[in-house]
């Protein structure tokens, strides 16, 4: 029997793969790891950056003005606190005061935290500096910016008229934008659930197809995300970027700084470089771990559309998902099928018509429920999913078409009955939060 150790929060998650199987690949990403001096190295990105005036310029031409800095919420990993730190000295040297500063959680229609942990995350430098969640549900906090193709454009109304925004982003895959970070901070990030389900809806197509680790002029939400970020900047004031990947101890490495388009771009293709994994021939049996993506189910799922192009179709994937937040708010849904006979019925129907159906007929879905439902049976009808997660089987969770375990074991077992008897190819991806196949044609 071969065993695979993968990440689990601070300490590691056994694999055990079985003696008739073949472990064909263990697909771990190429982050270098930070320099030391990593801080050094940000203090001085920041000040001559790749595109654009430096921070310290922009804060003197704003000194009388009001500056938001907006940041990632809790599902992100960046040492948020150390980062502050460099940004607040570049802050506080030009002179500005407290009061002209706001700190505002890109987070989209993730659910709010406490001011305890806001306070934990945002770090001793931001003591005494307000700071706001977006409330993705009240519209008055929004104005619309105009229209890109159909989407119309609704940010926070404090973050789109500020004279100068600050954002600080991670840049990792992502299943729908291609990569993360970048103007996404603003929408979805500081978007009202208007937009936020439209834009969705750019990232879900009737004819399925391996959208992570795609550039923008393939991505056609990820050039929605642009378009909107440059309505924000041609509104009012100036938008200044601090984006980095982060390495397997989450410290920040490849940091770029300034205009923000031209500032992804730069750390996108340094994420495509490290994240982007060689497939061999498509697996039987995908083992794929949220890792760094497994605060609660939510996040945790997003592994699955990451990798799943690394299976073969009718291959199984088992996505190991350690979730120390469970649901966290998510909602429960009663659904009377097995998940074999969920599979047979969105093979029948078809994603597109199962989302219709359930958009004109359950009036309580809302946001992104809808595009995540189509994601969700596109997936479903291609490959069967099991998820490993000791803590959600703990807690009573259940979701319709997926086989929920609480060991790696029982997962295998199903596996095994699913494929049948005989020896079958197995590839593990151990941080599928962050990592994508790129498939040999």
């Amino acid at each position: 029997m071969t065993q695979v150790d993968v990440p689990w929060g601070g300490e590691t998650f056994s694999v055990s793969i079985p003696s008739h199987w073949t472990l064909q690949q263990v697909a771990e990403p190429t982050v270098a790891a930070a320099p030391v001096d990593w801080r050094e190295h940000m203090a001085s990105v920041i000040h001559k950056p790749a595109a654009g005036p430096g921070l310290a310029e922009l804060l003197q031409a704003n000194r009388d003005g009001r500056v938001v800095i907006v940041v990632e919420d809790l599902t992100r990993h960046s040492p948020l606190a150390e980062i502050l730190e460099i940004v607040l000295r570049e802050v506080r040297h030009a002179g500005l005061a407290e009061s002209q500063l706001e700190f505002f959680f890109a987070a989209g229609m993730h659910p709010a935290c406490d001011p305890a942990e806001a306070r934990a995350k945002l770090g001793p430098a931001a003591e005494g500096i307000a700071w706001r969640w977006n409330p993705w549900d009240d519209e008055e906090q929004y104005v619309e910016l105009g229209k890109v193709g159909r989407l119309g454009v609704m940010i926070d109304r404090g973050v789109a008229q500020a004279d100068l925004r600050i954002v600080i982003s991670s840049v990792s895959p992502h299943l729908q934008a291609g990569f993360g970070g970048g103007y996404k901070m603003f929408l979805p990030g500081c978007g009202y659930i208007r937009s936020i389900r439209a834009l969705h809806r750019l990232g879900t197509t009737r004819r399925q197809g391996q959208l992570v680790g795609t550039e923008a002029r393939q991505n056609p939400m990820r050039r929605a995300i642009d378009a909107a970020g440059a309505l924000v900047d041609a509104n009012c004031g100036t938008t200044f970027s601090i984006q980095y990947l982060l390495d397997a101890e989450d410290q920040p490495v490849g940091i770029a700084a300034g205009e923000p388009t031209a500032t992804h771009r730069m750390v996108a293709k340094l994420c495509a470089n490290a994240c982007g994994v060689l497939a061999q021939a498509p697996a039987d049996v995908l083992v794929t771990n949220a890792h760094p993506r497994d605060h609660d189910l939510w996040q945790a799922f997003k592994a699955i559309p990451n990798t799943c192009w690394a299976a073969r179709p009718n291959g199984v994937v088992i996505c190991l998902a350690r979730c120390p937040a469970g649901l966290n708010e998510m909602k429960r849904m009663a659904w009377p099928l097995s998940p074999a006979w969920t599979r047979r019925v969105v093979q029948w129907l078809g994603p597109e018509n199962i989302s219709s159906l359930l958009d004109r007929l359950v009036a309580s879905l809302a946001g992104d429920s809808l595009w995540f439902i189509r994601l969700a049976t596109g997936i479903l009808k291609r490959n069967p999913i099991i998820m490993v997660s000791p803590k959600l089987v703990e807690d009573g969770a259940k979701f319709p078409g997926i086989y929920l375990c609480a060991t790696v074991e029982e997962a295998m077992k199903i596996a095994e009955k699913l494929l049948g008897p005989g020896p079958q190819r197995v590839a593990v991806y151990p941080a599928g939060g962050a990592t994508y196949p790129v498939m040999m044609s």
